[in-house]
């Protein structure tokens, strides 16, 4: 059983908790002009700076994206090249949890169709300190077969109740709380510990914590805790096609409002209006607002020079946000040749990365097997050339589906880390920073709006990005 989705035995009652504390941001609920018509830019044409650019043109105000890469979607991509017979697989966002009710609206309102994320049948791989183990879907396996240390409580239980005995009752007190208001500071205590720290404290092995942390041991317990309650769902959902389609159809509906090519170097607010000045084609523009919509990672607003300069509140928020330098690593094989016996081609390791078959639903004989890498294990990806990524990922390949060398067709890999329109991930709130740097995140700094997954109560997921769009947008639209 994949370590998250063990907690589906306890998640019923999410979806119910969930699916009505969005009423306010629904696609429904448009955000509506109390004041004339204002000029706005928005920098950045992924999901959150698409979402205030579909509501503030509802709302008939004038809006121009700028967006430095020439597609849509930011850190929801879907990799479809250099794969052969139209296979495709995610680089950025990979799932969608049935509690997002937002993003479903989203998925609704532009016609695409959903498949279900994990398949529902089929036989796991535990690969565990060498030893390698099938595993029916939806099962443990059987430790006393795998070379494991854990305690004997631990042993017990399982990995699938690892979660249960050491975080369940945190995430109740997560989930009982609204939504919407993250970042709930009655558990503000959560915030001041590691999750690591929190799990040494509770006697969890380094087994156990390597199980449940897939490396993000330092993560801050509540920023875990919160996020883990996204995956605790009776069912995670992806796009058929790809999860980039939404960002496509919500970019196609503003194609005469977004500019491509357009890297922004520097902003400049006036109390009247802000300038944005991007260099396109080997020159550079300057572009007036009444207002400007910040939708670019923190990590890459670092290099924009500004005038006048932050607040030293948001200037700390800035600098010392963090965004997980996640990896992924791409084979593509001859035949899906581990469904011969079964096997739906997700693993899971005692590394901190996730295995993932994509094409377990896409038409053809040909497939795709992935890791998607975190953390400490991650940067050291991003330091390695593409070739020694691609030997280790398929030393790994071959260890949890003998045969992968010999089905071996060609393979890719992508870094958020180098990437330079990103530079991370999606952010994680480590110790301390849910006094530091959160609270600052989503404030306005004069004309300056800033959206996006860090802003929101749904940091790396699409939902959040959505949910920063429209507040932003609604910030304008009808200022307090």
């Amino acid at each position: 059983m994949d370590r998250r989705e063990f907690l589906q035995l306890s998640s019923m009652a999410a979806l119910s908790l969930y699916a009505s504390r969005l009423q306010a941001l629904q696609t429904g609920s448009s955000a509506v002009r109390t004041g004339p018509a204002q000029k706005v830019a928005i920098l950045g044409a992924g999901i959150s700076g698409l979402a205030a650019g579909l509501e503030l043109v509802k709302a008939g105000h004038n809006v121009t994206i700028l967006e430095a890469q020439l597609r849509p979607g930011g850190r929801v991509y879907t990799l479809r090249a250099p794969f052969s017979d139209g296979l495709y697989a995610e680089v950025g966002a990979g799932r969608i949890p049935i509690t997002h009710t937002l993003t479903l609206d989203y998925v609704k309102r532009f016609k695409l169709e959903l498949d279900p994320f994990f398949p529902q049948s089929g036989a796991d791989v535990f690969l565990w300190r060498g030893q390698r183990q099938v595993v029916p879907h939806g099962q443990d396996p059987d430790l006393t077969h795998l070379n494991v240390n854990l305690t004997a409580e631990e042993g017990m239980v399982g990995f699938g109740g690892l979660t249960k005995k050491y975080l369940q009752s945190l995430q109740e007190k997560v989930r009982a709380l609204p939504a919407d208001a993250w970042p709930l500071p009655s558990l503000a205590e959560m915030g001041e510990i590691s999750l690591g720290d929190y799990l040494r404290q509770q006697g969890a092995s380094v087994d156990a914590i390597l199980y449940l942390s897939q490396g993000f041991d330092t993560d801050s317990l509540l920023d875990f805790v919160h996020d883990s309650v996204s995956h605790a769902v009776p069912m995670m959902w992806k796009i058929r096609g790809g999860n980039d389609l939404l960002p496509h159809a919500m970019a196609d509906a503003l194609r005469d409002n977004i500019r491509y090519g357009a890297v922004v170097a520097r902003i400049a607010q006036t109390p009247t209006n802000v300038e944005v000045t991007f260099a396109n084609a080997g020159s550079h523009h300057t572009l007036v607002a009444d207002h400007v919509i910040c939708a670019l990672p923190f990590t890459v607003l670092r290099g924009i020079e500004v005038h006048p300069q932050w607040s030293v509140n948001k200037a700390f928020a800035i600098e010392n946000v963090y965004l997980s330098p996640v990896t992924r690593a791409y084979a593509q094989t001859k035949s899906r040749f581990w469904e011969a016996d079964g096997r739906n081609g997700f693993a899971t390791v005692d590394q901190p990365m996730e295995i993932w078959s994509p094409t377990y639903n896409q038409p053809g004989k040909r497939g795709i097997v992935m890791s998607y890498t975190y953390e400490d294990l991650a940067r050291e990806y991003s330091a390695m050339s593409e070739l020694a990524q691609v030997q280790r990922s398929l030393d790994l390949f071959e260890q949890i589906h003998p045969g992968m060398r010999q089905n071996f067709e060609g393979a890719a890999t992508w870094s958020w880390l180098n990437h330079p329109f990103s530079k991370g991930a999606f952010m994680v709130t480590k110790p301390g920073q849910f006094r530091t740097v959160v609270p600052y995140l989503a404030t306005p700094e004069g004309r300056i709006h800033f959206a996006g997954e860090h802003t929101s109560p749904w940091p790396g997921w699409i939902q959040g990005a959505l949910h920063s769009g429209l507040r932003t947008a609604r910030e304008i639209a009808a200022p307090s």
